[in-house]
């Protein structure tokens, strides 16, 4: 299957924003608990899973540590709070909990301070190695940069720049792109202008999103992780992402450094 399908995010549902987002961790437990999910605490995650997703759980640890250890390498950034990931035993579940229509299907999302993703035996065949490929072309990396993102920018940073950093870092940790599942058209590409202001309209959405990709790698320069951090800083301060990137292409039309 498709390892993701890219559309826009739809909203959660009131009660479990307010119970993730507003209360954190502790009243999210208990939401949860209340839904029938069950609970294992690691050192930097909470992990809330049903009873049938039990036996995929040690992959979504191994996986959530590991993008801990290799992104706060990569951004210097080791949140001590634990943060929670929601395992949804199938696509169907993480659909509905979304209100995403039948069509659509994806392996993860972050949204607001927590991680939802679909349990790995739900899309990994049981002859293959789950932790590997959980980890190779599971969300954790990509989900957990966004997150990573949100946090160092204090949430100023609109679409097009946080999917670009987090696909710019699953390629770096993981070496995935979206060529591997998708056949991208190479008759054309999108205007930065469209990639800046209207990301989420554009029809051919895997291109939307390597578009998003390019504009990071150019914005990272030789400077590369250390680059982008720097610019998080900036959007951190107030600057904006499009500011930013059009005083650069400004910069470099003019032949400067």
């Amino acid at each position: 299957m498709l390892r993701k399908k890219l559309t826009a995010i739809a909203l959660l549902c009131v009660i479990i924003i307010i119970g993730v987002y507003y209360f954190y961790a502790p009243i999210s437990v208990v939401t949860f608990k209340l839904k029938g999910f069950d609970s294992v605490a690691t050192s930097h995650f909470i992990i809330l899973f049903k009873p049938e997703s039990k036996d995929s759980i040690p992959a979504v640890v191994n996986a959530a540590e590991r993008a801990y250890d290799l992104v706060g390498k990569d951004f210097d950034f080791y949140p001590k709070n634990k943060l929670p990931i929601v395992v949804f035993p199938d696509g169907l579940s993480l659909q509905s909990a979304f209100n995403w229509p039948k069509d659509e299907n994806t392996q993860g999302v972050y949204y607001r301070g927590v991680i939802y993703v679909q349990s790995p035996d739900g899309w990994i065949e049981e002859t293959q190695d789950m932790e590997k490929v959980f980890f190779d072309k599971g969300p954790m990396v990509h989900e957990y940069t966004h997150f990573v993102v949100d946090i160092m920018t204090k949430g100023n940073c609109p679409r097009w720049f946080t999917e670009g950093v987090a696909q710019y870092e699953e390629k770096r940790v993981t070496g995935y792109t979206l060529e591997e599942d998708f056949e991208i058209d190479k008759s054309f590409d999108y205007a930065y202008e469209d990639i800046m202001y209207s990301f989420d309209k554009l029809s051919n959405v895997p291109k939307a999103y390597l578009g998003a990709l390019e504009m990071t790698e150019f914005l990272s320069g030789s400077g590369g992780i250390d680059e982008l951090k720097r610019i998080m800083l900036y959007l951190k301060d107030g600057d904006s992402a499009e500011g930013i990137f059009l005083r650069k292409v400004a910069q470099f039309d003019t032949g400067g450094k």
